[in-house]
């Protein structure tokens, strides 16, 4: 296959049709698959974006599998490898012939881990075999986590990771135009589901990488971008989705009787039911047809607790539930549109907690490598006992409400219930802190602040974050954006706890609140 194979839709579908046309083993070789039980019993997914081992120059198979291999001692169980740089597969495809079109020779491109890694699959390199092997020595499952709508740079039709077909119908677009995805609006350069080429290009995609490697299981990424079909046609677009979930969910069973195992449905979800339902994802719906096992619900990139856990508890009685936590909080930076605030193992070990006690099943871990480099093996350390409900309830933790995600930003006051379901009678605490972020400046400001109807002393604190920051950039809060207030211990309840933020000098100056931590030290 080459890159003429997509120069009309219907030549396209020819392509697709014939590669999509597999052989399965059959099962008398089933002993030749690695064993996955009918059951689903992971209880910490764990994302790995191939685009993070595209950034050595000189990569190598040792390189690639380090990255897997530091997960050998902790409670990760099963690894959703994303096989793509954005939109570039970013492995030997016959589906997807970009990478052919590749010439090691050629100058470099404007993003150069783009040449890096194109360079290392014309040498005959893996990275999906790679981490494959990675996982099986380390005795991890091994997922593949496609994004079914990535969204990364469609306002520039020459990024050098957009692939043959994205590059050469722009007909299977929603829209042409320069607007962000984020906007939500329609014209925009993502994929528009409701044309059969777009399915039948993801299925045989999904199918070949399902044949080509022992999967254990698939993840479906509707959170890389979840935008599918036209604002106005979102009715017919929730059936034509479920159709082709139904689609995928039997190509993986027929792959799996053929291989003598299971393989599990995973699909990646926006943080509540109301913005599944905007996407066009039926998630209850699939959840009653029995087409999914596990249900990963994201908030996309930020930090948040704020996940719907109890609403998607209430709406789905059969498959998993994995709560997932991301590697950046908020934001707070009008300096650099790269500032990161990266999420500490006190906050990972607090939402780990919170999430279990909510009802979630396990948890997801996504983009937890893209901490600074040098901190990446010191943070391995926070994916030991992170599935130890008993081991966390002993540990100091971070609880943090962020903006974007329904409670915060807060204009003047605010009142918030922060589940925290540490007991602190029986597990003894040093003490507890918590701390108020604004927007700007609210040093002339007196902020009141109640703890489950008491209020709480201000104090001064010895440093502007809680616990120690991985990083110092302009993504972090500065001095004059920052209260502090001690919590007496006995007022902690385990469960929800009622916290009241007001700004007592409203008249003379409005408040926005952004940002609110509670700490619990040991």
């Amino acid at each position: 296959m080459n890159a003429s194979y997509f120069r009309s839709s219907t030549e396209a579908i020819v392509a697709w049709a014939a590669a999509v046309t597999v052989s399965l083993a059959p099962v008398a070789h089933a002993e030749l698959y690695h064993k996955t039980s009918d059951a689903v019993g992971y209880k910490c997914i764990f994302n790995h974006e191939l685009l993070i081992v595209s950034h050595n120059k000189t990569n190598s198979a040792q390189y690639i599998r380090a990255f897997i291999e530091k997960l050998k001692d902790t409670d990760v169980d099963a690894v959703m490898c994303c096989p793509t740089m954005w939109r570039t597969n970013l492995f030997p495809s016959d589906v997807d012939p970009t990478w052919k079109k590749y010439r090691p020779e050629q100058p470099l491109s404007k993003f150069r881990s783009y040449d890096y890694i194109m360079r290392y699959l014309h040498a005959g390199g893996d990275p999906v075999k790679d981490t494959l092997e990675a996982c099986r020595k380390c005795g991890k499952d091994f997922f593949i986590s496609y994004r079914m709508n990535d969204h990364h740079y469609v306002t520039d039709r020459d990024w050098p990771s957009h692939n043959a077909i994205w590059r050469e119908h722009p007909e299977y677009w929603l829209g042409d135009s320069d607007t962000s995805p984020y906007t939500k609006k329609d014209n925009v350069r993502l994929f528009n589901y409701l044309l059969p080429p777009v399915r039948d290009y993801y299925f045989a995609i999904l199918q070949e990488l399902c044949t080509k490697y022992d999967v254990d299981g698939v993840e479906l990424d509707f959170q890389r971008f979840p935008k599918f079909f036209p604002s106005d046609k979102l009715d017919e677009g929730a059936r034509v989705m479920t159709a082709f979930v139904k689609r995928i969910k039997e190509m993986m069973d027929r792959i799996g009787r053929g291989r003598g195992k299971s393989l599990k449905l995973c699909i990646r979800v926006p943080e509540t039911l109301a913005k599944c339902q905007e996407a066009g994802l039926d998630v209850p719906g699939w959840d009653a047809a029995g087409l999914v096992e596990m249900i990963n619900i994201s908030s996309f990139y930020n930090h948040t607790m704020e996940l719907e856990i109890e609403g998607f508890r209430a709406k789905t009685k059969r498959a998993k539930l994995y709560g997932e936590m991301n590697y950046v909080t908020y934001q707070n930076s009008t300096v650099s549109k790269f500032a990161r605030r990266y999420t500490t193992i006190a906050i990972y070990r607090a939402t780990a907690l919170n999430l279990f006690h909510r009802g979630a099943d396990g948890l997801s871990l996504f983009n937890y490598d893209y901490v600074p480099e040098k901190q990446r093996l010191p943070m391995t350390e926070g994916l030991k006992r992170i599935t130890d409900i008993e081991f966390l309830k002993a540990q100091p933790k971070d609880y943090v409400v962020y903006r974007g995600f329904g409670n915060l930003p807060a204009t003047n006051e605010k009142t918030l219930n922060v589940i925290i379901p540490d007991n602190t009678a029986k597990v003894r605490f040093a003490r507890a802190v918590l701390r108020v972020e604004t927007r700007k400046n609210c040093t002339n400001q007196q902020i009141d602040v109640r703890f489950n109807g008491k209020p709480l002393e201000p104090i001064q604190h010895e440093d502007n974050e809680l616990f120690p920051p991985l990083g110092k950039n302009e993504g972090y809060a500065i001095r004059d954006t920052l209260k502090f207030y001690a919590v007496p211990l006995d007022l902690l309840v385990p469960g929800g706890n009622k916290v009241e933020i007001e700004n007592l000098d409203k008249k003379k100056a409005a408040c926005q609140f952004v940002s609110l931590e509670i700490a619990l030290y040991r």
